[in-house]
């Protein structure tokens, strides 16, 4: 079992890790609403506004606020709605694993506290 001194030190550098990964999650995702933004500019339909609505009020204030598991629950969410899963890239290979990551860690640091 790991003394409290590296307990600590530990779950310090797991929240500046968390921290990291937050934001380089908005800022991709912000790159994805960019490319939505450009497809509905290019006049396709209006569904690039609408997912990018989705985006925008759905995944980025969970995530913004620190509530990972809804950040994670909402992207799924977004993710599963036709053609988004294909097109955002990004969100499927970066954002969705590291949100998974950082929810995992917050589940590691509160045992790490739990300990005597």
């Amino acid at each position: 079992m790991p003394d409290r001194m590296d307990t600590e030190q530990v779950l310090a550098e797991m929240q500046a890790i968390r921290a990291r990964l937050r934001l380089d999650c908005i800022a991709y995702i912000k790159i994805e609403l960019r490319l939505l933004e450009l497809l509905g500019a290019a006049g396709i339909s209006s569904l690039p506004y609408r997912k990018a609505h989705i985006l925008q009020t759905a995944v980025l204030p969970p995530l913004e606020a620190g509530n990972y598991a809804k950040a994670h629950q909402e992207l799924d969410d977004f993710l599963n709605e036709w053609p988004m899963y294909r097109i955002m890239r990004l969100l499927v290979n970066i954002v969705k694993p590291a949100l998974r990551a950082i929810v995992e860690s917050e589940s590691v640091a509160a045992r790490l506290r739990g300990l005597p």
